[in-house]
């Protein structure tokens, strides 16, 4: 199970092209109410007190279809998707408030597991969900670690790029070292000339 898909399954109720428009939903969250929350913990999300959780899949349509969500999420949330471009309404504002409130919640969750099974200080994250600044500020208000590292390249190529960094490091027996003193260790988010 996935909370960027689950965060792009609302982008898609509500209108916005999926794996572009998810910041449109982060940015229309605060002109709404969470009033769904309780609503997609219910019927969408099992979520456990260790921040790991199970989607209901009877609601997405992601997996066998053309779009993110299917009949049944239209009649759990009372209506059809919005059309693109159309009119936003409360809905969608309380939609999306609804749904960062539970990604942030989740995020948190699985932060704080993080912390107490590692003691680390640091926190380091990649995928399109870490791109998800609120969630981040929240984390580094509320979470448990001191700092908070998001890679640049934080969609999917973060994902290919953190594998390639762990295969390279195992391969060649290297250690991996830390820079601290807030420097930019990568001296740069550029590759190339």
């Amino acid at each position: 199970d996935s909370l960027g898909l689950l965060y792009s399954a609302f982008t898609y109720y509500t209108g916005f092209k999926v794996n572009s428009g998810e910041y449109k939903v982060m940015g229309l969250a605060p002109y709404g109410e969470p009033k769904y929350v309780d609503v997609i913990y219910n019927e969408l999300v099992n979520l456990r007190e260790d921040g790991s959780f199970e989607l209901n899949q009877q609601y997405f349509n992601y997996l066998t279809g053309l779009t993110m969500t299917n009949g049944a999420f239209d009649k759990l949330f009372e209506g059809r998707p919005r059309v693109p471009e159309s009119k936003l309404t409360q809905r969608e504002m309380d939609l999306a408030r609804s749904i960062q409130v539970v990604c942030e919640e989740i995020m948190l969750r699985m932060a704080r597991t993080v912390h107490r099974e590692t003691g680390m200080k640091n926190l380091c994250l990649a995928g399109g969900v870490a791109l998800n600044c609120v969630a981040n500020g929240r984390l580094l208000r509320e979470g448990a670690f001191d700092h908070l590292w998001i890679q640049p390249a934080a969609g999917d190529a973060g994902g290919a790029l953190g594998v390639a960094q762990l295969i390279w490091h195992r391969y060649n027996r290297a250690p991996r070292t830390v820079t601290s003193g807030g420097g930019d260790g990568m001296k740069g988010a550029y590759l190339g000339p």
